[in-house]
């Protein structure tokens, strides 16, 4: 199976860089500069977002806004690196936190573990 990943960044040089290499593990990846709106549809059908925090829409509003909606595992891609910002992160409902600059290696990691975790529970649901 084929995972479907939406990396939302205003840097159009790191979403290039994470597109690259995480095509290049086989994920298909779709990726934005930012959002008009905070409208759920953008976010529907996807197995993992990763989400940056200071964009003109903040990354802490849109995760608190559709996690309300959506129970994929959603990873904090962000410059933000002081420990309240990432205590702040996760409880918004960011399931990891990531502080830039960041390791591709680290992220990929990452990604495939909540991935695998998430396979694991709806294996244990069927």
């Amino acid at each position: 199976m084929k995972y479907k990943i939406l990396v939302i960044d205003d840097d159009i040089s790191i979403l290039r860089l994470v597109r690259n290499v995480l095509e290049s593990k086989n994920f298909v990846v779709d990726t934005l500069t930012s959002i008009p709106d905070i409208d759920i549809c953008h976010f529907i059908g996807y197995d993992l977002i990763i989400l940056d925090i200071m964009m003109p829409h903040s990354g802490i509003e849109i995760c608190r806004y559709i996690r309300e909606f959506i129970s994929v595992p959603i990873i904090f891609l962000t410059a933000k690196n002081l420990e309240e910002d990432v205590v702040y992160g996760i409880q918004t409902g960011a399931d990891d936190y990531i502080t830039k600059p960041f390791n591709m290696e680290e992220l990929f990691a990452r990604v495939a573990a909540h991935l695998r975790r998430e396979e694991r529970c709806q294996n244990r649901t069927q």
